[in-house]
């Protein structure tokens, strides 16, 4: 197995050997965190400045860690069992006031101070604590101004574990535990931060003289040196656990971390520990920190191992402890602290240590991040370490990673995003707020912006994350743009724990319409029917992004729309932008106009109109013929189902006969037109014809009589008809 892990991570290594690499592969989501120490002021305050010049020193570090493109800040408010913050349980810090037990004057609140300060930078807030560290250096504790009279050794000193030249709370005794819970609680439950933060400093190594905390409290742990280490494990085991159900109870958002250092246990075997030099400090058995328990059971939301050697180093090697961190974050977030402090120093000259680092980091699949120790190195610059990070490794902005066992609940959308030209080529991007709520994990805190060339944008590519505000402003100016460059944008809302809302709406900083220009088209119909595309009516539109899509107010033609017809062309621009003109199209073919002419044919003569025949006087027919005045057609005949102009009818009763002729033009366009024969049955005797008098006498109305035929024009104006009446 070992074998496998030095495999895997040369494989990583060659994958990322430079800070380019990492810069390339930069995830959409990653921790990017900067530890600010206070303790003997090692970064953050000088003791003796005034508030308003303590309060500048630290904007300008979160300034600094900002530009860097961090976003995440761990600033340490609880040293020695002191406070950076006013707190009935322990005393002001000696390093804030150079008195310690003495409120700042003017006054102020430096915690306060500085999770405004961060969050106004877009950035999370992390208390760093230190749990059990009293008196750094025992031989000071005389010291009266940085030990005050309240002060927790002077108060206690029965809690007090001396070990060397450090007096620690011994974290056997129940009191500790409860007055450390107590602390923490109280930061929790006064103030909204981020996250609690605990470093490195457990059991000191070399830890005896615990003996009367033993005895008052074994827990079932036998009296042998591996039944002691266990019963310190334990310990502090209690402690995290503790601390972990007392934050979820009354906050469950606040992140609860733990910083160890960066040796569990060594090992060939990797259920054990890492392939390192059993001579090196592993915190499991010199600490009694069973870190990996703590991560295993969900005690904590992430570990920040301090994995402070080079890539390549004998004995600890970044590359081998890498990998092993990141096979044992059991479905928690697993950060690496990384020491920035060393560059410049020996094995640290490679100017891309740190990067190379991260690069490694970024190739493991369960590392979310790294954590810089600390604010003064990067202020530094050795080797121009920080400004490969700023110009580089972190260029592009980062979300925090998703704790989604702590609540995956998300803000509500944004909406009416638009887009407006700014100065200097610049987009000026606004929308209207998320809609608040009163569940914590609905509050909007600030948003992301997204930007693509390409409309249905992937939200999960880092390379689309433009920006990120700092606070839940609505409005943000994209000043990357170059002159002809046009992007998509849309924005996400983001609550405390970077869960992000469904995206807005998109739009782009194509402001100009396209230029529609249309050209005039003849389309013939043929079976009756004729259709044309946009591009038949496109006449070189253009655009200065480029034309996404044409369309046309109508694309069917029938013989109805012959002649010119008025066609508009519509034309959308890959910004959404439209525009449109007028085009003619003239459809080709004609509609039929048929008529029918009547001829009697050769017979005896009745005197009768020529669509009139009457029987009884030879035989009679008539001639039917279709012309059509608007062109070349052909025709069809009923109810005869004769086809041609002509047709013929010989009629052998009376009646009244009905022939419609329908004409098709060549273009399948019909019309149709009807004529009427009438039929009389003249065969009442010699001399007579039928006439069915409608005008007759009350008693015989309608009476069907045989007239001369000169006594049918008179008939007929009084509504009478040839023929047997109907019936």
């Amino acid at each position: 197995m070992k074998k496998l892990l030095l495999a895997a991570a040369a494989a990583v290594l060659v994958a990322s050997t430079s800070h380019a690499d990492a810069q390339t592969v930069a995830p959409k989501r990653e921790m990017r965190g900067v530890w600010i120490s206070t303790h003997i002021s090692l970064d953050w305050p000088n003791r003796t400045q005034t508030p308003a010049q303590q309060q500048a020193a630290l904007k300008a570090i979160l300034d600094h860690n900002k530009a860097t493109g961090m976003n995440a800040a761990f600033l340490q408010v609880r040293s020695q069992a002191d406070a950076l913050y006013p707190s009935n349980l322990e005393p002001w810090s000696y390093y804030l006031t150079n008195q310690q037990g003495s409120a700042p004057s003017p006054a102020w609140d430096p915690l306060q101070f500085a999770i405004d300060e961060t969050r106004k930078r877009g950035m999370e807030f992390h208390a760093w604590i230190n749990p059990y560290r009293a008196v750094a250096t025992a031989s000071n504790q005389g010291n009266t101004a940085m030990y005050a009279a309240n002060h927790v050794s002077r108060a206690h000193p029965e809690w007090m574990l001396t070990v060397g030249t450090v007096k620690i709370l011994n974290p056997g005794l129940p009191a500790v535990r409860d007055h450390v819970v107590n602390v923490i609680m109280d930061i929790v439950n006064r103030y909204d931060v981020d996250g609690i933060h605990f470093d490195d400093y457990f059991y000191p190594n070399g830890t005896t003289g615990d003996d009367d905390a033993y005895y008052a409290d074994p827990r079932g742990f036998p009296n042998t040196a591996a039944g002691r280490a266990d019963w310190r494990r334990d310990n502090i085991n209690i402690l995290v656990a503790r601390v972990n159900d007392s934050i979820r109870a009354v906050k469950p958002w606040v992140k609860f971390g733990i910083s160890p250092s960066g040796i569990y246990r060594s090992s060939t075997d990797p259920a054990v520990g890492s392939p390192t030099s059993s001579g090196t400090l592993q915190h499991y058995s010199a600490m009694f920190a069973d870190s990996r328990k703590w991560i295993q059971q969900g005690w904590v939301d992430y570990l920040t191992p301090q994995v402070y050697w080079y890539i390549g180093q004998t004995g600890s090697d970044y590359k081998l402890l890498v990998p092993w961190w990141n096979d044992n974050a059991y479905e928690r977030h697993m950060y690496i602290g990384l020491a920035d402090y060393k560059m410049n120093t020996t094995g640290w000259t490679d100017p891309n240590q740190i990067n190379n680092q991260i690069a490694l980091n970024r190739a493991s699949a369960n590392i979310s991040g790294q954590i810089h120790f600390r604010h003064a190195f990067l202020q530094a610059d050795p080797l121009g370490y920080r400004s490969s990070l700023k110009n580089s490794t972190y260029a592009r902005p980062a979300l925090l990673p998703l704790m989604a066992w702590k609540g995956t609940q998300a803000p509500a959308a944004p909406a009416q995003l638009s887009a407006a030209a700014g100065d200097n080529n610049a987009v000026q991007l606004a929308w209207a707020a998320a809609p608040d709520s009163a569940d914590e994990y609905e509050k909007t805190r600030k948003y992301a912006i997204y930007r693509s060339e390409q409309r249905e944008m992937d939200l999960g590519s880092p390379a689309n994350l433009l920006g990120v505000t700092d606070t839940a402003t609505n409005t943000f100016a994209d000043k990357g743009v170059a002159p002809g460059q046009y992007y998509y944008y849309t924005v996400t809302a983001l609550n405390r724990l970077s869960v992000e809302s469904p995206r807005a709406n998109t739009v782009s900083n194509d402001f100009e319409a396209p230029a529609v220009r249309t050209r005039e088209v003849s389309v013939t119909l043929a079976n009756g029917t004729a259709s044309i595309t946009a591009a038949d009516l496109d006449g070189g539109t253009s655009d200065n992004w480029g034309v996404e899509s044409l369309g046309v107010s109508r694309s069917t033609f029938s013989c109805s729309d012959i002649g010119a017809q008025k066609v508009v062309l519509s034309a959308v621009d890959k910004g959404g932008n439209s525009a449109s003109a007028e085009a003619t199209v003239q459809v080709l073919g004609h509609v039929p106009q048929p008529s029918i002419s009547v001829t009697r044919d050769a017979g005896e003569a009745t005197g009768l109109p020529a669509n009139t025949i009457a029987l009884g006087y030879g035989p009679q027919s008539v001639t039917l013929s279709a012309s059509d005045a608007a062109g070349v057609s052909t025709f069809s005949w009923s109810p005869s189902s004769a086809s041609g102009a002509v047709t013929s009818f010989a009629p052998t009763a009376a009646g009244s006969f009905s022939f419609t002729v329908q004409a098709a033009s060549p273009e399948s366009c019909f019309a149709q037109a009807t004529a009427t024969v009438n039929v009389i049955d003249a065969r009442c005797g010699e001399g007579k014809v039928m006439v069915c008098n409608k005008t007759g006498s009350q008693s015989h109305p309608g009476a069907q009589v045989c007239v001369s035929p000169n006594a049918v024009p008179a008939l007929l104006k009084k509504g009478s008809v040839l023929g047997a009446c109907a019936g």
